[in-house]
């Protein structure tokens, strides 16, 4: 499966794109965002080749090179869905965070006939919340408390 834009393409993850989504997972701006980051290449390979039924997991493509994810996944079909996504900070202030971000949502909105897609981005991370508002999501509200990483309570925006 290929979705296409400008300037990169969304596909499935292969092989190939395991050690450079580790690599990219283990940035300091990435790995605060998730709750878990992989930590060896073994757990990377399972995270990244192994989905479940309900979620679809895209690569970032630019030129052959894999430079982020985008990942659809709690999909009830008919109803709603939530996204997740990262770039490499190679390709950051592009325009591609947002660009696949509305490649992704219009596919999940008609390949599974849902009503909404909604995303979490974590309160400090305003470049994120960003890249929903340019890519048309709306702001509903904060989640405070919604998430325990590491002994801390982390608060949400939910787009």
């Amino acid at each position: 499966m290929e979705l296409r834009a400008k300037i990169f393409l969304l596909r499935y993850p292969k092989e190939s794109d395991v050690e450079s989504w580790y690599k990219n997972y283990q940035d300091p701006e990435i790995a605060k965002n998730f709750m878990t980051v992989p930590k060896s290449i073994k757990e990377a390979k399972a995270e990244l080749l192994v989905r479940d039924k309900n979620q679809e997991l895209f690569v970032i493509d630019v030129s052959g090179e894999a430079v982020g994810t985008i990942d659809i996944h709690d999909i009830i079909s008919g109803h709603k869905a939530t996204i997740s996504y990262w770039v490499a900070s190679k390709a950051r202030g592009q325009g591609i965070a947002t660009d696949a971000v509305k490649l992704a949502t219009a596919y999940a909105l008609n390949k599974y006939k849902l009503k909404r897609v909604q995303g979490y981005v974590r309160t400090f991370n305003k470049p994120s919340a960003r890249v929903l508002e340019k890519a048309g999501y709306i702001l509903e509200g904060t989640l405070r408390k919604n998430k325990l990483k590491n002994g801390v309570y982390l608060d949400d925006f939910i787009y």
